[in-house]
């Protein structure tokens, strides 16, 4: 999935700082361009529920001179 900035903004309706959290999603897709996020609902330990955003991927880590996942 492209990274689209109009979903984020549908998606991170709630968020306080939604405009900064968008800025600093573009500037990770730019470095690692395979990270995914979506909207998941969280159940804390009290039994509330929060819609969070999620956001998943591999970081390469440079290990010995090689590049591992």
């Amino acid at each position: 999935m492209e990274f689209s900035e109009e979903t984020l903004r549908t998606q991170l309706v709630k968020y306080k700082f939604r405009d900064l959290t968008i800025e600093e999603l573009k500037n990770v897709v730019k470095i690692y361009p395979n990270f995914r996020f979506s909207m998941d609902t969280y159940t804390f330990k009290d039994g509330s529920l929060k819609d969070l955003l999620n956001f998943s991927g591999t970081i390469p880590v440079k290990y010995q001179g090689k590049v591992n996942n």
